[in-house]
């Protein structure tokens, strides 16, 4: 039965082996270039052969002696891809056997030459140019070809392992005519003229193979006789290519035939072929082996025995062949054959042996044996080492993992080793052995270690230890066992508790989960129904490792209920407080405790938590059953806790039907529960009916709290009543009894009496009276008032109260004098008491008192309602100036009109929405009118999930609808912007309602620009000068100022921006060390400015705005200010909205209820309130100015006035500043022109700056030229940075420096261009503003309410009046403005440097925070030295 099954298998193995070579080799197989199907050529002519294909190919030819030359283009001499003949002849100058060209080549059906010149007979193989698909191309040419050349020619793929005609290959037949040899002869052996024929029982045909080199040589077979006899039959066939085939009934009718021989005649002679001798033999092979069997592993100089032998049939004939490594070179291979006759079968046997084998032996060594009808393969791997080793490694990592109960585990390692080395095992440092600690370890084959049965002990390091002693080889491996055990609930194995829970009541559940890994707790609920039959069978059958068995074999397998749903805050039942999960150590293990905590238990419901990790799951189900009934029994005594007596008592037995069964009312003995001194007993439950009477009642069943009510009920109770009464039931599951006793007290009935009666009493008009009935009585008496003898009822002024009890009069009248009787009244009877109320006075004095009072109340409610009004009206703020005053970025009017843009705008919450959970907010950056910006930590924005710096935008306390309106409008603008390198980008939002409104952004940690260049001032290197010694020189210099600030001035916390340049400690006690932030920013202080960073600067604001551009927004207050300086050097645009505070920023001028940002405003802005992108171009020229002034304040010294207006309009200019190069100053000039149209685009601008900026600017060998030479480190003050004339040279310059790809024409300020780069005309006469030298000043502080202003206020009236003046309007009116000037900040105790930075006031402007102190001024100056000395007013 196995061999048959071995047979099928081998069948179906080689069925698929076929279906592959089928399937893998269906490709197009080689072309020979010769159309017919043989080929003839005359002996010593050369034979030339071309194949094409789409593989690399080769050659084999029928003479296996002729050993072959392959060459390549280089070695032919031929370029590769050049022409050459196919199929016709080889190149000429062919190396070899002479010139190739010097001899006809043989062609097709080519006649016999008239002379052939005898060649040396030799085969190359030559590479040929392929065709389109078919791109290898291989040529055979065989020179001085002979006779025993001819025969099968065939050209195959090379990396194809199977060579099939047609598929793989293609075959040529070659006739070489060779006269003087018509029959081939390639046996030269010393039987070279005798062969034999075998013949098997199967054959039908034999097959002579007397082959010829010509043709069409007639060849007659002969008998091999005495007497030479041809042999003729009908069924014979002669084939040129193949030889004669005889049936073999022609052969078996000739019993005594010896042997065979063809013959044919040429040109009058005769020829023999060589004679063939037929011999039958045996075909069946019954056994074939190679020995050893396995693989043969040896050192070098050692001899290899390899024996091949096959069982076969009597006189079948074997041929063995062997295939090894190197078999053509090795010459010391000794192979023996042999043959034994044994009783009924024969043994053939082949012996091969090496007797010094070396590492080139190393190999796969094939034995085939081959019979008439077979042909069998056995092969053995031989290693030959140089000398001994031991390899070992991991097979599946250095750690491994098993599970708990598994029956089987293996470690497995992979070793390589000769000779076969000793192995030992160790768990931990003890030897594995047979030990009865290890009786469930095993050591097998192969290296390998298994463990049955697996236990949580097994696990730990386990290693290997693998010793050669002879060699003194060792090597070791250790690997790391976990047991992983599949999870168990703790509680499971505890009863459940069979109370069910109370409702309204707060309960924990609870579930221990232990595991290896660590388990995963999770809780589901499902609503309270039946789960099915037989769910529990199912479930253990489809997962058994679910159900287990205590030691009395019960199962704790879980039902498999279904529709379940994850348990959550928002879906729920029962009022869940939370999930605490938490590690513990119960019963002396680490585990998990997961604890469900349900504030308000009030449906009944079921809980399941599963215990689950990689090995397993555990479940434990919680019936949660909710009842009214507390402990789900019982007893309750109606009407009250003390009946009276005569009334009708009500005894109720209330129980669970969820838990308790069969209800019972019991009298209890007085005497039953005493001892014989007297004491009273303990109730025992199981034998209540011993010493009790059973009482009747009425069981009626609630369906809506599920509870069976026993009811028994006394009409009319009387004293003999009064004692215990015991309901008893009966728990459903554990059949046990329970039982409550209730204690019934009677009160005995008691007629009603007077503890104290009513007294007289006198009152006076307007007074109050109160008299009191002080009756008791059981049951409680009714009381009733009467005065003279008419009844009284509770009315407006007269009050009963206290059950009747208490009779009260407010505002006596003369009316209320009479004869007051309280009269009570119950079961017993009734009883009266009276008592008389004299009234003195008249009623006319109340009334008086009356009026005044209302007249009091209504003048006081009037003024109250007169302040409110006042206080709205003051507060409230115009929506509208809200919008447009405080949000600067805007979409373009002309897309959306200004009004929509809130509706039109959308806000996805789904992406941008943020949780207030992630949120952590810090202290305050900054603050404006109506908003501020927080510092606060994120967790969970970036990929490295970790905290985050990041600013939050929020309105103050007391925003209204419109500044929440405002603030998403501007939270909706970022949205439509998106993100940009060069932009404050939006993270995130949080919109819920009844929360605060907040808009988180990035955190940029070194402030605005402006702040950033002001201090930076004493640290420009107005040259290109990036020595490490001038770095250096710089750094010390700011070191020193450092260490001498921190010796002068007294720590104090200033407040800071979302950029901002102080990183000040806390005031509290516990300082920490600084973060890598902050050293971060201190190295950046340590960095001197350089102009190429000033390029930098430009280059990216003008990226930034031609985003915004190209989004269809505009910035309307492009500055300084509002540039925030980031990590790597990054600016970013950015728009503060709310959190300015515009009302105290001196750089806002008053318009009406708006302030406008004057000084940076283009003329059509500021006469026709027109806001475009081409007057964001004007404001970047300003930008320009206080980038390269190093953070000055534009047009210094300038008065903001009428004139001023008319000046900026009719072309008056800022002069350049001092580090400004011609390039840029002519940048600033393209911006300033007056109509917006000429000016460049922001696009043109990023073209123009980046080139500067990528020519760096400032070549090797040349320096910038400032346009005032006369700068100086000793004397210069930054303050007089832009106080001086611009030279003509210089504004040529300027004209020159305008790349030439700007405009066809830009004009501006006496400047034309024309052309692309041809300079017109360039008038050096731009008009510039005679503007004052810039002081040393201090803003003024106005006392009170700490703010600070330039002096820069428009009224509304006097701005009306510059835009009527514009647009031709006759006015009279004149406005004067001045920028408040101070005095010089005394330089007591302050460096040398600083005093080049006196009269510059930073500001914290991007939060409208006034800071008087700037960065340096807060390194080294006290606020007590911070005085101001002059100023100026309006």
């Amino acid at each position: 039965m196995k061999r048959d099954l071995r047979c099928f298998c081998r069948i179906w193995v080689g069925i698929a082996a076929a279906s592959g070579l089928a399937i893998g080799y269906s490709m197009t197989p080689p072309t020979i270039d010769s159309h017919k199907e043989d080929l003839v050529i005359h002996a010593d002519e050369t034979l030339s052969i071309t194949c094409r294909g789409q593989r690399t190919l080769s050659w084999v030819w029928p003479e296996t002696t002729l050993v072959g030359e392959e060459l390549t283009d280089r070695q032919t001499g031929r370029a590769p891809g050049g022409e050459a003949e196919t199929g016709a002849g080889i190149p000429v100058g062919t190396p070899g056997a002479g010139a190739v060209g010097d001899h006809p080549v043989a062609r097709e059906g080519a006649g016999t030459p008239a002379s052939v010149p005898v060649q040396r007979r030799a085969v190359r193989v030559l590479e040929c140019p392929g065709e389109p698909g078919k791109p290898y191309c291989k040529t055979l040419v065989l020179t001085g070809a002979k006779g025993n050349d001819t025969g099968y020619y065939r050209c195959y793929y090379r990396d194809v392992k199977a060579v099939i005609d047609g598929t793989t290959a293609s075959t040529l037949y070659v006739f070489v005519r060779d006269l003087e040899q018509p029959f081939l002869r390639r046996n030269r052996g010393s039987n070279g003229d005798l062969e034999t024929i075998f013949i098997s029982r199967s054959s039908t045909h034999i097959t002579v193979p007397c082959l010829v080199t010509v043709p069409d040589l007639i060849v007659t077979l002969y008998l091999w006789e005495t007497v030479p006899m041809p042999l003729e039959d009908e069924g014979m066939v002669w084939d040129s290519k193949r030889g004669w085939s005889i049936p073999r009934q022609t052969l078996d009718s000739r019993p005594f035939i010896i042997g065979i021989y063809c013959q044919a005649t040429q040109q009058g002679r005769d020829y023999r072929s060589t004679l063939y001798l037929v011999q039958s033999t045996g075909s069946q092979v019954y056994d074939f082996k190679l020995y050893p069997e396995d693989s043969v592993e040896l050192f070098t100089e050692e001899a290899l025995t390899l024996n091949c032998t096959a069982t076969v049939e009597f006189n079948t004939l074997v041929e063995f062949l062997w295939s090894y490594p190197g078999k053509q070179m090795n010459s010391t291979v000794g192979i023996v054959h042999k043959r034994n006759s044994l009783s009924g079968f024969t043994e053939a046997v082949s012996i091969l042996t090496i007797q010094s084998v070396n590492v080139s032996d190393t190999g796969m060594y094939t034995c085939s044996a081959i019979s008439a009808e077979k042909k069998l393969d056995l092969a053995t791997q031989v290693i030959v080492h140089e000398k001994p080793f031991i390899s070992l490694d991991y097979r599946s990592g250095p750690v491994v993992e098993a599970t708990l109960g598994q029956k089987s585990f293996k470690l497995l390692v992979n070793v390589s080793a000769y000779p076969r080395p000793d192995i030992q095992w160790y768990k931990g440092d003890k030897l594995i052995s047979r030990r009865p600690e290890f009786n469930r370890m095993r050591l097998h084959q192969h290296y390998t270690l298994e463990i049955r049965d697996v236990h949580p002990e097994d696990a730990g390091n386990y290693t290997v230890l693998l010793k050669n002693t002879a060699s003194l080889l060792e090597r070791r491996l250790t690997i790391t066992l976990i047991v992983n055990v599949p999870p168990q609930i703790h509680e499971k194995e505890i009863a459940a508790p069979s109370s069910p829970y109370r409702r309204g009541s707060r309960q924990t559940l609870t579930c221990t989960g232990y595991g290896l890994p660590a388990p995963n707790i999770t809780w589901q609920w499902r609503a309270w129904s039946p789960c099915g039959l037989n769910s529990t069978r199912r479930l253990e059958d489809k997962h058994p490792h679910l159900s287990r068995r205590d030691r009395k074999g019960r199962s704790d397998s879980v039902p498999d209920c279904q529709n379940w749903q994850d348990l959550d805050s928002q879906n729920t039942v029962n009022k869940m407080e939370n999930i605490e999960t938490s590690v513990e150590v119960v019963d002396g293990r680490q585990k998990i405790v997961s604890r469900l905590v349900i504030q308000n238990a009030s449906v009944s419901v079921m809980y399941k938590c599963s215990a689950d990790n990689k090995v397993g799951k555990d479940q434990r189900l919680i019936y949660f059953y909710v009842t009214t009934i507390p402990e789900g029994f019982s007893v309750e005594l109606g009407p009250s806790e003390e009946p009276l007596e005569q009334e009708e008592v009500s005894l109720s037995c209330i129980a669970d039907n969820y838990t308790y069964e069969q209800l019972t009312w019991y009298r209890l003995d007085p005497q039953a529960l005493q001892d014989e001194s007297g004491k009273p007993l303990e109730l025992d439950c199981r034998s209540v009916h011993l010493y009790a009477d059973r009482l009747d009642g009425q069981l009626t069943y609630q369906e809506r709290s599920n509870s069976w009510v026993l009811e028994m009920i006394v009409a009319s109770i009387t004293l003999q009543d009064e004692g215990n009464y015991v309901c008893e039931v009966q728990n459903r599951r554990s059949r046990e009894k329970h039982c409550l006793r209730k204690y019934i007290p009677v009160k005995a009935l008691e007629a009603p009496w007077y503890r104290h009666n009513p007294t007289n009493q006198t009152v006076n008009v307007s007074a109050s009276l109160l008299m009191e009935c002080d009756v008791v009585g059981t049951p409680s008496p009714y009381l009733s008032w009467f005065k003279d003898n008419q009844p009284l009822h509770q009315m407006s002024g007269l009050q009963l109260q206290h059950a009747n009890r208490t009779l009260s009069i407010q505002r006596v009248s003369e009316e209320d004098a009479g004869l007051y009787t309280c009269t009570a009244c119950n079961q017993r009877g009734c009883v009266h008491s009276s008592a008389t109320v004299t009234v003195l006075g008249s009623s006319d004095r109340a009334n008086l008192e009356i009026m005044i009072l209302i007249g009091t109340g209504v003048i006081a409610v009037f003024f109250w309602a007169l302040l409110i009004l006042i206080f709205c009206n003051v507060k409230r703020v115009n929506p509208a100036d809200i919008k447009t005053g405080y949000l600067s970025i805007i979409m373009d009017p002309g897309e959306v009109p200004l009004d929509e843009q809130f509706e039109y705008l959308p806000y996805d919450s789904s992406q941008w929405e943020i949780s207030m959970d992630k949120l952590q907010l810090g202290k305050v950056l900054g603050h404006g009118a109506f908003g501020k910006v927080i510092e606060a930590s994120i967790f969970g924005i970036s990929q490295n999930s970790s905290l985050d710096t990041v600013a939050v935008k929020m309105l103050k306390e007391g925003a209204c609808a419109s500044d929440h309106k405002a603030l998403m409008s501007e939270l909706k603008i970022l949205i439509h912007i998106g993100n940009h390198l060069n932009v404050v980008n939006l993270l995130g939002a949080c919109t819920k309602p009844n929360a605060p409104l907040m808009v988180v952004v990035e955190y940029c940690k070194y402030g605005n620009l402006s702040n950033y260049l002001r201090a930076k001032r004493e640290f420009f290197l107005p040259y290109r000068d990036r020595s490490p010694k001038t770095q250096s020189q710089v750094r010390r210099m700011i070191e020193a100022g450092q260490v001498e600030q921190r010796a002068r001035l007294p720590p104090s916390p200033s407040s800071s921006s979302i950029g901002s340049l102080q990183n000040q400690s806390s005031s509290k006690s516990n300082q920490k060390s600084p973060s890598p932030a902050e050293e971060k920013v201190e190295d950046l202080w340590k960095t001197p400015l350089t102009i190429e960073d000033l390029i930098c600067y430009s280059f990216q604001v003008a990226r930034g705005m031609e985003f915004l551009a190209s989004r269809k927004c505009i910035h309307r207050d492009l500055a300084a200010r509002n540039i925030l300086l980031s990590e790597n050097n990054v600016v970013k645009i950015c728009d503060f909205g709310l959190a300015r505070d515009i009302y105290k920023d001196p750089d806002y001028v008053r318009k009406g209820n708006a302030r406008l940002p004057l000084k940076w405003m283009a003329p059509e802005s500021i006469f026709d309130k027109v806001y475009t992108s081409q007057s964001d171009v004007w404001s970047f020229g300003v930008l320009l100015w206080e980038i390269f002034s190093l953070g000055a304040s534009p047009y210094p010294g300038v008065q903001i006035d009428e004139d001023f207006c008319k000046r900026l309009k009719d072309g008056t200019r800022m002069r350049a500043p001092e580090t400004a190069s011609p390039e840029i100053y002519g940048i600033m000039l393209a911006c300033w022109q007056g109509e917006p149209r000429e000016r460049p685009t922001f696009q043109a601008l990023v073209d123009i700056l980046g080139d500067l900026l990528q020519d760096n600017s400032l070549p090797d060998d040349k320096e910038i030229i400032p346009l005032n030479l006369s700068q100086s480190s000793e004397d210069d003050s930054f303050s007089q940075a832009s106080s001086r004339r611009t030279s003509q040279e210089e504004l040529r310059l300027a004209c020159h420096s305008i790349p030439i790809r700007y405009y066809n024409c830009v004009p501006f300020a006496g400047c034309v261009f024309v052309g692309p780069s041809k300079l017109s005309s360039c008038q050096p006469g731009v008009k510039t503003f005679e503007e004052l030298p810039m002081e040393t000043t201090c803003n003024k502080t106005h006392n009170g309410d700490n703010q600070t202003d330039s002096g820069m206020v428009l009224a509304s009236e006097e701005f009306e009046m510059i835009q009527h003046k514009h647009r031709g309007a006759n006015s009279t009116e004149r406005l004067v403005l001045v920028e408040s000037s101070g005095s010089s900040v005394s330089s007591r105790h302050r460096p040398a440097f600083l005093s080049q930075l006196s009269g510059q006031t930073f500001y914290n402007n991007e939060y409208g925070q006034l800071s008087e102190e700037g960065r340096v001024l807060d390194f080294f100056s006290s606020p007590d030295d911070t005085r101001c000395l002059a100023s100026s007013n309006l």
